[in-house]
């Protein structure tokens, strides 16, 4: 049976080749389908724009969002007379002056005069939702409206990144870090991310998908030009689209698997540029988490067997982000070893130090068993 009007989930893609003088208009196109700037953003709008600016890279990495999106959303904000500013809360090992600079966001938000904000810098309100309790960055809280710029990547511990779990950055400072302390299994850090989104006001996500990133992502995987951006007001809606539109199993997605049981593919309507018309590549995904693989109570039973583990190669610099970023210090970086050293048995598999990695030195490496399971298991 088709979805009614009022339970539909509208995504729009559009074409969009590359980041030059055609994005504007392929930006607007896709706004258009959505029922344009002028409706969605009404003049006097507090908006807060919050691409990913995960950590120091350029925009070439396809780590981050990319500059001239922003500069062109930027833009057409302020046509419309809303009321806008840019923030985020990159990795916690980062400095966050080489973040601003690097990626491209810094000169784009003094060209336009935008308020570039760090979230660490500026205050923040306790929130629970449900079993959660956490800090959400005020400046979010109090806008009107979230404009979301997530890139398109794959994730080692997610599997995908956009639109969701973009929103993470809406937490200041280590309190990331700790989240995946306390929430180790993809399962319940998908239900924890779920639960960061029903708090927030309401988003207009606009992704970027003109060169995302495959493979081992979010950070030291391979960019891969997609060609498109894709928008919804409706934050799952969107990463469901994605999913269908690269091929990548949605319930290999935590923080989707509740919204699939409970129907939510069946509602997606989409809108503008077709997904066939888009010939979009198969992505290359991530190993997936060894605790979705098995079942919860014999993932702790089996726990020394079944895990995802950094190792580190020749290119490390001891730059020392990694040991900083990991949750439960199982990283030590000792004078003179050329690497850091890692105590197994405390790593929880986060993928915190791989997505900090400067120098890309980091490899997820997995047990024995899980290399088994792949081979014998259809994912």
């Amino acid at each position: 049976m088709d979805p009614t009007p009022a339970t539909t989930a509208l995504v729009a893609f559009r074409a969009c080749k590359a980041y030059d003088a055609a994005l504007p208009a392929a930006l607007d196109r896709l706004l258009e389908d959505l029922g344009g700037w002028e409706r969605l953003v009404p003049a006097g709008t507090t908006v807060l724009v919050k691409p990913n600016l995960l950590t120091d890279r350029t925009p070439d990495e396809a780590v981050t969002t990319h500059p001239v999106l922003l500069r062109a959303v930027l833009q057409r904000l302020l046509r419309c007379g809303a009321s806008v500013a840019v923030g985020d809360s990159p990795a916690s090992a980062a400095q966050l002056a080489r973040v601003w600079e690097r990626t491209g966001i810094e000169s784009v938000c003094r060209e336009m005069g935008v308020p570039l904000l760090s979230f660490e810098q500026r205050t923040a309100r306790t929130v629970t939702r449900g079993a959660y309790t956490y800090q959400v960055a005020a400046d979010v809280l109090d806008a009107q409206l979230i404009i979301n710029l997530p890139k398109v990547k794959t994730h080692n511990l997610t599997t995908l990144t956009a639109a969701v779990k973009n929103l993470y950055g809406t937490l200041p400072g280590y309190q990331k870090t700790q989240r995946h302390k306390e929430y180790p299994q993809p399962g319940i850090f998908g239900k924890y991310l779920r639960a960061l989104l029903d708090t927030l006001p309401p988003m207009l996500t606009i992704a970027d998908g003109v060169v995302g990133m495959e493979g081992d992502g979010p950070s030291a995987g391979t960019p891969v030009h997609l060609g498109f951006l894709a928008a919804s007001m409706d934050p799952v809606a969107l990463d469901l689209a994605l999913c269908r539109a690269l091929r990548i199993p949605p319930r290999r997605v935590p923080y989707l698997v509740d919204d699939l049981k409970a129907g939510a593919n069946e509602r997606l309507q989409l809108v503008g540029t077709t997904i066939e018309e888009l010939a979009l590549p198969k992505i290359k995904l991530p190993p997936p988490s060894p605790t979705r693989l098995l079942p919860r109570w014999l993932v702790k039973l089996v726990s020394p067997l079944v895990w995802v583990r950094p190792r580190f190669d020749t290119a490390c610099i001891r730059c020392g982000r990694c040991v900083r970023a990991c949750p439960v210090k199982a990283l030590q970086l000792p004078e003179g070893a050329p690497v850091p050293r890692l105590e197994g048995s405390r790593c929880i598999g986060c993928c915190c130090c791989h997505e900090v990695c400067p120098a890309r030195a980091i490899r997820m490496r997995q047990s024995p068993l899980m290399r088994i399971a792949h081979i014998f298991r259809d994912l």
